[in-house]
């Protein structure tokens, strides 16, 4: 007979989730697929090389413009080092996970069909009301779905505003010059400074100007599916386990209830628990290993972005509020971004600090010699809390995401310092 937590699991996997099909589209649109049992890799590779040509077309074109540009000023060429960050870290995140692709599709797959909760037992035991206990753990679960299909999407539409602006600048730009401003000749201008090479073939461009305009159009939505399907990817990964620790929470607090888990029964209702986690232990290191270093590069990376995006303020704010308002839409994106990392981090080490405390506060003093010595071995493993780290170097929190603002902040201080000079 099935398990009656094993049919509901399934029946959670058939439900919507749209956070998640949004990552799997972005990675997808990448040539990384990471749900190869809905989707083909038929195509991925040829994807992925289509992908890396023009991300360094376009990266090329953004460099050629800042050494034109590298003796005149800062200001001038700022937005294209900006973009040239935003599109070099891209193709380094696609790389990663293409490398590991495998552990990727794997940890997608587990957390979509709750692999870790599958085959525990624990609703094969003889407990009196299996239904309430599995109405409860569901509640977790489909809150838990919900809480990161709102956060995901609001992500989603955080990175949409700037890759619009992009989008729609040049031809807006068009309309002004053309029809407001009564200019005698008008042209479409590039979305965004770059100089792109040509071959200059008698009266003809080699390509042309509408394929570099386009080139150039498609560079933002490449930083969007970086951005967005990778760092939602994360958020994905350690809020579904955040959730499985508040499950297991759960589960230890009732361990001891005379209501659900009758006495004789306890012992083997203790094990389950083990099992889950041991598994989500397991769990968390696989997504410590697939994030360790890419976290690595997105922090130094966005430090050095928001150091930026202040300095350009700083230097936009007799310019206008339209300039101003989308460089600040931009730096909130990035701002966002590296706080998505944390937030998501901390949740996972605040339920697992919560989860020792839920071993010991079970009255476990009563109950038999075996069902005290797991408590006691629980206590010892649970002492080391589940966090997610930089690199090797820290671990990921509200504390290291501080850092971060105040280690951009004295990088913004002093390039305005020598700038001035």
């Amino acid at each position: 007979m099935q398990d009656q937590l094993d049919h509901e699991l399934e029946r959670i996997d058939k439900l919507p989730k749209l956070g998640l099909l949004w990552v799997e589209y972005s990675a997808y649109a990448l040539g990384v697929n990471i749900a190869p049992r809905k989707r083909s890799s038929k195509y991925c590779r040829l994807t992925r090389i289509l992908v890396l040509i023009v991300n360094l077309s376009i990266i090329y074109s953004l460099v050629a413009f800042i050494m034109e540009n590298y003796m005149i000023s800062f200001e001038t060429y700022v937005e294209a080092v900006l973009l040239t960050f935003q599109l070099s870290v891209g193709v380094v995140k696609m790389f990663h996970f293409q490398n590991k692709v495998e552990s990727c599709s794997q940890l997608v797959f587990s957390t979509e069909t709750g692999e870790v909760l599958k085959s525990l037992g624990l609703f094969q035991l003889d407990l009196p009301r299996k239904k309430e206990l599995l109405s409860s753990v569901s509640l977790i679960l489909l809150n838990n779905w919900m809480i990161i299909d709102r956060q995901v999407m609001f992500f989603f539409k955080i990175v949409c505003m700037p890759v619009l602006y992009y989008c729609v600048r040049p031809y807006f730009q068009y309309i002004f010059d053309c029809y407001i401003k009564d200019k005698d000749t008008c042209e479409m201008t590039l979305t965004y400074p770059a100089i792109v090479p040509y071959l200059q073939l008698g009266n003809y461009e080699f390509p042309s100007y509408v394929i570099r305009f386009f080139l150039l159009q498609s560079g933002p939505l490449w930083c969007f599916f970086a951005v967005f399907g990778f760092n939602s990817l994360f958020v994905v990964l350690t809020r579904y386990e955040s959730g499985l620790i508040k499950v297991l929470r759960f589960l230890v607090q009732n361990s001891t209830s005379d209501i659900l888990v009758p006495k004789d029964q306890r012992v083997k209702y203790l094990q389950c628990c083990v099992r889950l986690f041991a598994r989500i232990s397991s769990h968390h290191n696989q997504i410590e290993n697939l994030f360790k270093y890419i976290i690595l590069v997105q922090c130094s990376v966005s430090s050095i972005l928001i150091c930026m995006l202040l300095y350009k303020i700083s230097t936009v704010l007799e310019v206008g509020w339209v300039w101003m308002g989308m460089i600040m839409v931009y730096f909130v994106t990035i701002a966002l971004e590296i706080t998505l990392y944390n937030v998501s981090a901390q949740k996972v080490e605040s339920q697992s600090e919560l989860l020792f405390h839920d071993w010991y506060n079970c009255s476990w003093y009563n109950e038999s010699k075996e069902f005290k010595f797991m408590i006691k071995m629980m206590l010892l493993f649970s002492r080391r809390t589940f966090v997610l780290s930089v690199g090797g170097f820290t671990s990921l929190s509200h504390k290291f995401l501080v850092q971060v603002f105040r280690l951009s902040a004295n990088f913004f201080l002093l390039l305005r310092n020598m700038n001035n000079k």
